[in-house]
């Protein structure tokens, strides 16, 4: 689980979670590690990509290891000791203060505690950085991090906070959150806020951003930078852009009406340089991606490889925007209690594929948009697994003929609502 409170209610840091091991190659014993996240609590993996440079620090050239995990601060460690130089924060970040440099463990506010409330915290299990590659410029001494504020939502599992026990679900994800708290923080807000996602060029040896793009979604691609000073990089909402490397000022854009997550790759045929990039959305994007904002909810999600050169002269051609009109459905005759079990169950089965509050971001199909025909053969779909080839599996084992149909009147219900509003809209 996520929790620690529920994987470890004895405390501890749970050594290897969310550590950097450096590893001898030639005996695999380990040489150094250390622990960005001790007894992580909100899925702040150290997984994101390590980056090795030699880097001056103080007047002194050091060899270091870099990384910026989702816990939202940039770690620099001598990557042959694994003593810690600096570790700053690069995003918003309301779990911890800061890093205490002398015994290298944060400084937690406790405003990321969730044991008997619901919390919102930045980051969130998002990540300020996911996987998505950052990029380094030996010309700049800059680290180029695609970067994000969106905030979490954390609550401690009903049957933990009554129970004390946790019953892991087989073959399912247990992370042991209360998804009813979960929707009920999202109903309680005013208006959904717009999440916020930056590029930001990042000085390892000052621990400051030197300049930064702002986007209107997050979740945008991986970095590329090259040796005539730009940088590269593709957005949520269907760009390409090109940067100068030392500034930050954007010489280049396209609209590829695709969403980008990939990183793009540059090299040279006979003497002609190109810069090359898969456009295509997904990962943690269809559930935490934003209908309102994403090419993919705009346009459609069809994968392309991309190539552009000086003077290459030709057009993309422009695709067609996807029809957003939710249809329509009959009057809701569901109780209201029957409702709620299928916004909850939503939450905990359907959410992670098909998106907050019945949205789709765009990759996967938004269930307020489902025609008669499929209304109709809607066990057969997520009992009987008629869709299992196009990858929507049976959820037989774990729902009921009664929680399908209750989450069917939930998404009914948001189809209505939001028919009646048109939202999102192109």
């Amino acid at each position: 689980p996520w929790t620690r409170e529920i994987r470890s209610p004895g405390g501890g840091d749970n050594l290897y979670l969310s550590s950097i091991l450096a590893l001898d190659a030639d005996t695999g014993r380990m040489k150094w590690h250390y622990q960005t996240t001790p007894g992580d609590n909100w899925d702040y993996t150290a997984t994101q990509p390590l980056m090795l440079a030699d880097i001056e620090i103080k007047g002194q050239t050091r060899q270091v290891i870099m990384q910026a995990p989702k816990n939202g601060f940039f770690y620099v460690l001598d990557r042959a000791t694994g003593e810690l130089i600096s570790a700053e924060p690069f995003s918003t970040v309301t779990w911890a203060s800061h890093i205490d440099m002398e015994t290298g463990r944060p400084v937690e506010t406790g405003e990321g505690e969730y044991g008997d409330r619901t919390a919102f915290v930045l980051p969130s299990a998002n990540g300020a950085h996911n996987w998505h590659p950052m990029a380094f410029s030996p010309q700049t001494g800059l680290v180029y991090i695609p970067t994000q504020d969106i905030a979490g939502i954390y609550s401690l599992s009903e049957q933990w906070k009554t129970e004390k026990e946790f019953t892991p679900k087989k073959n399912w994800w247990n992370t042991g959150i209360d998804w009813g708290d979960y929707v009920d923080a999202i109903n309680a807000l005013p208006e959904i806020p717009m999440e916020k996602g930056y590029l930001k060029a990042w000085d390892p040896a000052t621990g400051e951003v030197k300049w930064q793009a702002e986007y209107p979604a997050p979740l945008n691609g991986g970095v590329l930078a090259t040796a005539g000073n730009l940088i590269f990089q593709g957005t949520a909402d269907g760009y390409f852009h090109a940067y100068k490397a030392d500034t930050g000022e954007r010489v280049w854009s396209q609209q590829i009406q695709t969403g980008i997550v990939a990183a793009p790759v540059t090299y040279t045929v006979d003497g002609e340089q190109y810069v090359s990039v898969l456009a295509g959305w997904g990962g943690v994007n269809i559930v935490s991606g934003d209908a309102r904002t994403s090419a993919a909810a705009k346009y459609g999600n069809e994968g392309r490889l991309l190539t552009f050169k000086i003077g290459g002269g030709k057009e993309l051609p422009q695709l067609a925007l996807r029809d957003q009109t939710i249809p329509d459905w009959p009057a809701l005759t569901a109780s209201e209690e029957e409702v709620r079990h299928g916004e909850v169950a939503y939450a905990t089965y359907c959410m992670l594929c098909h998106g907050a509050l019945g949205i789709s971001p765009g990759v996967t199909p938004d269930l307020r948009r489902m025609n008669e025909t499929t209304r109709d053969h809607f066990q057969d779909i997520v009992r009987g697994g008629m869709f299992s080839d196009n990858g929507m599996a049976s959820f037989a084992d774990h729902l009921s003929e009664a929680d399908v149909e209750a989450i069917k009147a939930y998404v009914q219900k948001r189809a209505l609502e939001d028919k009646a509003r048109q939202q999102p809209v192109n």
